[in-house]
């Protein structure tokens, strides 16, 4: 009788365990940001609904890809979409961030003609765009975005934390821009203070845009980076842009 009880209840904490870690793969509001492109609004409900059209055929075409390369696009009727995760995160981790992410940016832009937003979880990260015109292979600067870690986690030197985080885009920056054509991803690590601490980072870029604009991207993040999170000391930071990303943490969170 007690063996059975044990058994029932290890089950059970097994479970707790299993759905903890789903949720907390969830973006939730604090995870989340958005922009808007103030360039005017959608005219009609037609285009609204085909703007949604373009977002269900992103969620397709991102359940389909193969190999996995962590970025899809969806059109419908001169509405175009497309998402971006880390191609190192599981793809059902993607599609869980996309599929929670694309309300959010619905309900925030309802009819703005393009739109923009931004999800941070544990493991990788997610982006989602719109807009009315192609935007695959362009590239919109016109929004960024940065989280950090809590105020209660400032860390170290900031001196010498900026200059870890410079050593890590650097290592970085080239690999991610010139990887390939359709993946443009780049992850990796480096110490600083004196080797007594390591920094882990990823660097992306939209897949379509060129080596040079990507680079461009990714300078900026830095910056970003620097603005928000290395002169306040945080233990990470990502800035996130319409077309790429920088993440610097010192928990290795590239592991899939």
């Amino acid at each position: 009788m007690q063996t059975k009880y044990l058994t029932s209840l290890l089950m059970f904490l097994v479970q707790v365990l299993i759905n903890s870690t789903v949720i907390a793969q969830k973006p939730e509001p604090n995870q989340q940001l958005y922009k808007c492109n103030n360039i005017g609004d959608l005219k009609s409900d037609a285009l609204v609904k085909a703007r949604d059209s373009a977002f269900f055929y992103l969620i397709r075409n991102m359940g389909i890809v193969d190999p996995y390369n962590g970025y899809a696009y969806g059109n419908a009727y001169g509405m175009y979409s497309i998402g971006l995760c880390p191609p190192n995160i599981k793809k059902t981790s993607c599609l869980e961030c996309l599929n929670g992410t694309i309300p959010y940016l619905k309900r925030n832009c309802p009819k703005q003609k393009e739109g923009v937003a931004w999800a941070a979880l544990s493991r990788g990260s997610c982006i989602v765009r719109y807009a009315d015109t192609s935007i695959s292979r362009s590239l919109g600067d016109w929004a960024w975005m940065t989280f950090s870690s809590p105020p209660n986690e400032s860390f170290g030197d900031a001196v010498e934390l900026r200059n870890g985080v410079n050593d890590l885009a650097n290592n970085l920056r080239v690999r991610a821009a010139g990887f390939s054509e359709d993946v443009k991803f780049a992850f990796g690590s480096v110490t600083y203070k004196s080797g007594s601490r390591s920094l882990y980072g990823s660097m992306q870029c939209t897949p379509g845009i060129q080596r040079d604009e990507c680079m461009k991207c990714l300078n900026k993040a830095t910056d970003q980076i620097h603005n928000c999170c290395t002169k306040m000391r945080k233990k990470s930071g990502r800035a996130m842009s319409t077309n790429c990303y920088f993440r610097y943490s010192h928990i290795d969170f590239t592991l899939s």
